[in-house]
């Protein structure tokens, strides 16, 4: 059970932290299954203590407390995984507004997010440095530039024109951002299903007990 608990501490942990660095391009229930998963194994640790206890009196009461408190973290972790499957189910289209969004304001928050994800992911734009260019008065955002060839005075690129191709990162960022949320979405939909299996076993195992301890004590 401890073993359980760590594993979906770590993955919505894990998740939660790597989607975080693009909170600026997702809505905010897309957010919900990593947060959910943690808390849930912290749950599990209070359920796991109360298994135990339960086992170590002989006490069908504790033990049915602990299957019911099981049955509802294996509710959680099959909703968790199948909200992770209609995230990725709607995963292009929202991120694609919430792109189309943030391009056309351009304001300060916007342009630190884009900045982030331009240098983290060496792409530019929705669909390439055009999206810029058209939206940000023919000019480009200087983190589109390679790295090496950041001028440092000017921290644009070295003599490069808009959309000089061996200058700016040429590839979208909409379909690396979606690759990258769709496999943390694979995580926690395997994780989910794992765990929620073991979970089963345990409410079995536990109801099992229940009634032997119950025949013993006949």
């Amino acid at each position: 059970m401890m073993a359980k608990r760590l594993v979906l501490l770590v993955a919505g942990i894990v998740v939660l932290v790597d989607v975080n660095d693009y909170q600026h391009f997702v809505q905010d229930r897309f957010m919900a299954p990593p947060v959910v998963l943690i808390v849930v194994g912290s749950f599990v640790f209070l359920v796991a203590s109360l298994g135990c206890y339960g086992a170590i009196k002989e006490s069908p009461k504790l033990l049915n407390a602990f299957a019911v408190f099981l049955l509802i973290v294996f509710i959680i972790e099959v909703a968790v995984a199948i909200a992770a499957i209609a995230f990725k189910t709607d995963l292009q289209d929202a991120l694609r507004k919430q792109l189309d969004k943030s391009i056309a304001r351009h304001n300060n928050a916007d342009m630190m997010a884009w900045d982030s994800v331009h240098k983290k992911m060496m792409c530019c734009g929705i669909q390439g440095p055009k999206d810029w260019y058209d939206n940000l008065n023919k000019t480009m955002p200087a983190s589109c530039c390679k790295p090496d060839l950041i001028e440092p005075d000017t921290n644009d690129c070295k003599n490069a024109l808009p959309l000089f191709m061996d200058r700016y990162y040429q590839e979208g960022c909409l379909m690396k951002l979606e690759d990258h949320f769709s496999k943390n979405a694979v995580v926690l939909i395997a994780v989910g299903f794992a765990i929620a299996i073991f979970q089963l076993l345990g409410v079995f195992f536990a109801c099992w007990l229940s009634a032997s301890i119950k025949k013993s004590h006949a």
